[in-house]
Order: structure tokens, then sequence, then C-alpha cells
């Protein structure tokens, strides 16, 4: 494919996705996530986004901004047959380019309708019209067309359609290849997952670390009932990556002790479904007000079927206690749960028992295993039934999953 002229050298990107239908929030904008993952893969720089209407100003005012801050400016939507589409046209006269049309292009969209034997609009003629000296990049899954265009001030401009089956075999086939030559190496990262500490304290633990690293480089998040932190390298492949990174993964880890509960890993629950299948045991849930969470997410792990076993949920504490014929069960009283978890797994004959109790602003939960019971119960903020939920599951799958360490642990001694 055409190089543009442009030489090896890195070059900083930018995208702006083109539809007033973002802007609207009827269209989640999948697309930017998707194009900043394949630029990330290849190490090129990315420092903007921009969502912008289907307005010829404000489009135009969009990428002449973009221009005096990227080299390459990667484009979704606008690439249809109507009036509003108006990306090609705008973005040519900003990068001092004609249209001309293309048989090439033209060709292709009559074959589409061929294909699904219907008959062209005039319309779509439009979406064969490509920039002079530039490159057309084929789109197989539908009628529009995308294009490379080349500035005269050495600008790169990758158009794509918006619907997200056509624009992502078009970057993943097309645009990313050509893109790589201006890459020197790629941008590798790890996650390092953090339960039971906030994104605010982790980043006091961490602070010398994230301010002094430059490759690798610490970014720590925060997520629902827990906090992240990535750990990116840039580096001519994944080993050398590796080497990079793994200092400072056992640095963070040594850090954080078992706050840290994986590497690399999905979620808490797939870590705790593995402890549960190394050491032999099926986990009940009993959820009083939590919607049944802790156990969904238990069962969407690959070894649900080996690691799951009854699981009952109800509005309250003491409907749960009714389903196991035990006597009242206080939901004031923090000991209930650990009364209920002791019961259930005699009764229910698993060696594993977990309960989790979730009321306005207080939650509790207690985890009974192999004969013995932790329990735990903490007043909250006002934050919405969703936050106890997932603070109360976020808790309760915690305390299973030290449990489980302990144990592990105690049998190596």
């Amino acid at each position: 494919m055409k190089e543009g002229g442009q030489g090896m050298a890195r070059k900083r990107c930018e995208i702006i996705c083109v539809g007033t239908e973002l802007l609207l929030g009827d269209i989640t904008n999948t697309n930017a996530q998707y194009i900043a993952r394949g630029l990330s893969d290849l190490g090129l720089d990315l420092y903007v986004q921009t969502v912008v209407g289907d307005n010829e100003n404000r489009l135009e005012q969009a990428v002449r901004a973009a221009m005096s801050r990227a080299d390459i400016l990667l484009f979704t939507g606008g690439l249809g047959p109507t009036s509003d589409d108006i990306t090609k046209e705008v973005v040519a006269r900003c990068l001092g380019t004609e249209l001309v049309l293309d048989e090439q292009a033209l060709d292709d969209i009559r074959a589409f309708y061929a294909l699904t034997k219907r008959p062209m609009p005039i319309s779509n003629e439009k979406q064969a019209l490509m920039p002079r000296d530039g490159q057309l990049l084929k789109n197989p899954q539908g009628t529009a067309p995308g294009c490379l265009i080349f500035g005269k001030q050495g600008h790169i401009a990758a158009l794509m359609p918006g619907p997200p089956r056509e624009m992502r075999p078009m970057l993943d086939n097309l645009v990313l290849p050509f893109l790589r030559q201006f890459s020197d190496g790629g941008l590798y990262s790890r996650a390092v997952r953090v339960v039971s500490l906030g994104e605010s304290r982790m980043a006091e633990m961490l602070g010398d670390l994230i301010d002094q690293g430059t490759n690798p480089t610490l970014a720590p998040y925060a997520k629902d009932g827990e906090a992240m932190v990535r750990v990116t390298a840039r580096a001519r492949n994944r080993e050398e990556a590796d080497q990079l990174t793994g200092p400072v993964i056992e640095e963070i880890k040594q850090r954080l002790g078992r706050h840290a509960y994986g590497v690399d890993v999905d979620n808490l629950e797939s870590v705790i479904a593995e402890l549960l299948l190394a050491q032999g045991f099926t986990a009940s849930f009993l959820e009083a007000g939590s919607g049944g969470l802790a156990a969904q997410r238990l069962q969407r792990t690959e070894q649900a079927h080996q690691v799951c076993g009854v699981c009952l949920s109800a509005p309250t504490i003491q409907a749960l206690a009714n389903l196991l014929h035990m006597g009242p069960a206080s939901c004031e009283d923090p000991a209930a749960c650990a009364q209920l978890a002791g019961a259930a797994a005699k009764r229910l004959n698993t060696g594993c028992a977990v309960v989790i109790e979730v009321r306005e602003r207080a939650i509790a939960c207690a985890v009974s295993l192999d004969g013995q019971t932790r329990q735990y119960a903490q007043a909250l903020p006002e934050r919405g039934a969703e936050y106890y939920r997932v603070q109360a599951v976020q808790s309760a799958l915690d305390m299973l999953r030290l449990m489980l360490l302990d144990r592990a642990e105690a049998q190596v001694k």
C-alpha cells in the first residue's frame, strides 16, 4: 500500500467519530474504543478522541483542530449516500485534495446491490467519490468504501464507515497494517486486580512507582467494588515487554499483599473458582437482598458446574432461615449470617456456605468453610441499592478467597 512519503518515524494519532446519533446517546461509541486498542497494540501515540455531529462547520473545525495536534487522523461515520454524510468532502477539503469518481469503488457498490438483488439508488454513486492520489479501502460488508487521504502538509487521514461490523474488518485488515510502518514497537499492558482497597489508598501505596514510571508506566483505575493498576511497557515484542513489566508487577504485589488478588485475571470470581476446584469444595450461596448476584457471578465461571452448589435467594435473611427450618433470624443481629452459614453448610451437605445480607445502608456477610466461620458487617453511606449489592458481594467473595488461601497455606505448613 502507498506509504504517503512520510518515512518511518512514529506519528501521533487522533480519532474523530462523526454522527449526531453518537452525541445524542442513541448509539454507544464502541468504535473509538476498538480503534484505540488497535493503535495501542502498534505503540502509536493517541492523546485525543473527538465526537462531532453531522454539521459541516463543526466537523471542519474539529478536523483542523486535530490537524494542529496529530499527524494521522482516523475517522468513522459520515460515508453514507445521504446529504448529511459529509465526512469525505470535509476531510478532503481540509487536507487540500479533491474527490473524483473511482470506477473500482462504483463497481463494488453495484456488485453489492446485485448480490442483494436490489436496484442501486443513484445517490449511492456519491460513495464512489475518492480522493485524488488517495487509497481506496474496500468494504465487502457494505456499500460505504473507506479511503486513505494524504494531505499536502504531511497529514494522513483514514476514513472508515460507522457501523462496527463494517469498520472493524477494515481497520484490522487494511488500516492497521498500513499504519504499522510508523510504529517502532507496541504497547503491552498487564493488569493487577485489587480488592478491599480503594483506588486512592492503592495509589498512595504505589505513589513513587506511579510518579517515576516512564517505561513501564503505571495507571490506577477504580472499578465496581475493586480497583486495578495497569502496567504498560513500550517494547518491540511481548517478551521484551514482560522483562520490563515483570519486576514492577512483583513490587506491586509485594506492597499490596493479599489485596492484589491476581494478574491478568478476568475477575474475582474466576480466581475463587480456581481455589475452590483446587481444594475440592463446592460453594453454596444464600443471599438476602442482593438478587443472587454472588451466585450469578460464580455460575458464569468456566468451573461453575464443578464448584457451585445449591444457591438460594430471598428478600430477607428470615426467609432464608425459614427455608432451612431455622428459628428467628434478626436482621439487626450481625451473628445471624454466621449462624445461617454454619447451618447451611451442614444442611445443604456442602463444605462451604456463603451468606450475604443487604439492607438499607448496611451489609453483612459470613462464610463457613470446612467447619470454620468468619463474619463481617458494615454500615455504608447513602449511595443506592446497586452500590450496597456490589459492596456486599465483593466483601463476601473476598472473605471466601482469603479463607481458601489460609487453608491452602496451612496445608503446606
